[in-house]
């Protein structure tokens, strides 16, 4: 895969950079990132659109000349919610009406059958986290392993900067590395994780407007919490390590 001169950096991260090149967008990924990971994304954009969620479609997975891997796909034109929610004068809470109201729309969709099932992925996630008591990792582990057979997309990192309002009007949502299909009140709980990561003054505002919209008691999605928070550990990311851990026994009142 070539990339432009005039290509634009959106946002780096450490395992990838993110391009914006004409009309498409690139993710680069480093040299750690094993190709099958980079395929399986594309596959699950592939999935998804076979279901009516708005989404940018996959264009290419190839490598780059340093021989990483690389995934374009469809630029769509707009802002993501995370930068309209950023503007002076912006009205947050509508545009958390918006989000939430997506998510609810996306967890009602009915999963492709060859997604990934969101029990054996977190299951597994939290069986790699070696730090973690053995115990506490058992009793984590046996809460996955009691998780229903959901059938809805759970996209797992449904968050601001993964819905782009387009000039269209219509929002769409964006990296698909994570998805499975599973139950929504899981996948509220990771989201509830992220907000109070980059929103802490409006995680309750999240939670309380998820809650209703989705008709879902908040016990329900306290309780998966330190679930898809030990899962996450799994994935090494020192700088989130403490913030993941101190939610291991947030939930423990919820039981």
């Amino acid at each position: 895969m070539e990339l432009s001169d005039s290509k634009v950096e959106l946002v780096a991260r450490k395992n990838k950079v993110v391009y914006q090149d004409g009309n498409r967008v690139v993710k680069v990924f480093n040299g750690t990132k094993p190709a099958g990971d980079v395929f399986n994304e594309a596959l699950n954009v592939a999935r998804i659109a076979e279901t009516p969620i708005k989404h940018p479609h996959v264009l290419e997975v190839s490598q780059v000349a340093d021989g990483s891997w690389a995934l374009a796909t469809e630029y769509v034109p707009g802002k993501t919610l995370a930068a309209l929610m950023a503007e002076e004068g912006a009205d947050f809470d509508a545009l958390l009406e918006k989000f939430v109201d997506l998510q609810v729309s996306v967890q009602k969709t009915a999963a492709p059958a060859l997604l990934s099932k969101q029990k054996e992925k977190v299951a597994s996630m939290i069986g790699r986290v070696k730090e973690l008591d053995p115990s506490v990792r058992y009793d984590l582990q046996m809460r996955a392993d009691r998780m229903a057979a959901g059938k809805s997309v759970c996209h797992g990192d449904f968050n601001p900067t993964n819905v782009i309002m387009g000039e269209d009007g219509e929002l769409y949502v964006c990296d698909w590395a994570h998805v499975t299909q599973g139950l929504p009140e899981a996948d509220a709980a990771m989201t509830y994780i992220l907000f109070n990561v980059e929103y802490p003054e409006k995680a309750e505002a999240y939670l309380d407007l998820y809650s209703k919209k989705a008709d879902v008691p908040k016990q329900k999605i306290h309780y998966w919490v330190p679930v898809v928070a030990a899962a996450e550990l799994s994935r090494n990311r020192k700088e989130s390590e403490e913030f993941l851990k101190s939610w291991i026994d947030v939930a423990n009142d919820y039981e």
